[in-house]
């Protein structure tokens, strides 16, 4: 009989240790699912580049057009800092619909019909939002006259990873790419909140601090948000 309910009391054990397994499993899973949603590109730096013999797989796709401009991101799997994008590198091209970006988009196309493209920005970066330019009249959405970039371009947390978590920079152009001008430094994040008019939030020594900055003219004003 002792020998029974000792049994008894292994395999329940053991049954105990295999769901304990089977639930850390599951958690480690949706962890690593959620995480590969966040916008993450790996960095690499000069000399390790020089020794993988495998170039960053870089790709186009298609992502919408703006008055008589089309636009294409520019994604890849890993980036080295402080490298232009080189047009020697195999390019897949893969065509979508939506304007959305990819989670791992490190430049932007634009290009008109007759006319030679242009790329966003010399060196890539990590395109962590877009907003286009969106002049469509009687619409319940607010009026945006210029591209608005929220980029990272250094991985500032030494991570390994180009993320949301590094410092990122706000950025405008023309709805064609042109003129591409910084905003701000160290931003948290923006929001439109009226015609040609973002709300940003930028990191400061005392916390969070707000901005109103015009589209149009430029000018940017720190809200009086002291408690």
């Amino acid at each position: 009989m002792d020998f029974i309910e000792r049994s008894n009391k292994i395999l329940l054990f053991i049954a105990a240790i295999i769901v304990i397994i089977v639930i850390g499993q599951s958690i480690i899973s949706d962890f690593l699912r959620k995480s590969d949603h966040d916008p993450k590109v790996k960095v690499v730096e000069h000399g390790d580049a020089q020794i993988e013999a495998r170039k960053p797989k870089l790709e186009k796709r298609y992502v919408g057009k703006i008055k008589d401009v089309h636009i294409l991101e520019v994604t890849s799997d890993s980036i080295t800092e402080d490298k232009s994008y080189g047009s020697s590198a195999d390019i897949a091209i893969v065509f979508s619909p939506s304007f959305g970006l990819s989670s791992n988009a490190v430049n932007l196309m634009f290009t008109k019909i007759g006319e030679k493209n242009h790329l966003l920005f010399e060196t890539n970066a990590l395109i962590v939002r877009f907003s286009p330019a969106y002049v469509e009249a009687g619409s319940n959405k607010n009026v945006l006259s210029k591209n608005i970039y929220l980029v990272a371009k250094n991985d500032t947390n030494k991570d390994g990873f180009l993320n949301q978590y590094d410092k990122k920079e706000l950025l405008v152009s023309e709805y064609d790419g042109a003129n591409l001008k910084p905003v701000m430094n160290n931003v948290e994040g923006y929001q439109l909140i009226e015609n040609d008019m973002i709300l940003v939030y930028a990191k400061g020594a005392g916390g969070t601090l707000y901005y109103t900055f015009n589209v149009l003219t430029g000018e940017i004003i720190q809200l009086d948000t002291d408690l």
